[in-house]
């Protein structure tokens, strides 16, 4: 039961210190700065608000490590524990999952702009605290393979 306590308490401190990159405008990841990066203008002709999907990845990995752990600890017997670390498992996984997936997701925002080329694109980013409203002149900053809008100035 201890060793069980332990793997569960690792797991979660190793977990939770992984971070996820922000979706926000304003957040820049640490390996863009210092690059030079590919900037567009253009004018926004639509805003939608949308909600970006949450993480359900580390919750499910965290859930199944403590479901695991958990399920195995009900029983003396090699077999009966094996089965229970089976089930524990599969039922952490699937719970961690939605609860990871509630936990992190994100308000949103759908910007559709037209590029001062005349070529149109969307893109999607966390809602920041600008609000972009239709017929805004914006600027795109590309890196990385990642976009961001921010409004011209």
């Amino acid at each position: 039961m201890k060793n069980n306590l332990l793997i569960v308490f690792f797991t979660i401190a190793v977990i939770s210190s992984c971070s996820t990159s922000s979706l926000r405008p304003d957040v820049v990841d640490r390996s863009s700065a210092q690059r030079t990066q590919s900037v567009s203008f253009g004018i926004i002709e639509d805003v939608t608000q949308v909600t970006i999907e949450g993480d359900r990845e580390l919750g499910a990995l965290t859930g199944g490590v403590i479901g695991g752990a958990v399920g195995s600890s009900n029983s003396d017997e090699e077999i009966e524990s094996g089965v229970g670390a089976i089930l524990g498992s599969l039922i952490g996984s699937k719970v961690g999952a939605e609860i990871g997936s509630a936990i992190t997701k994100l308000n949103g925002v759908e910007l559709l702009i037209l590029l001062d080329s005349g070529k149109y694109v969307s893109i999607i980013q966390e809602a920041g605290d600008k609000n972009f409203m239709s017929g805004q002149a914006v600027k795109i900053i590309r890196s990385g393979g990642k976009s961001r809008v921010l409004p011209r100035n």
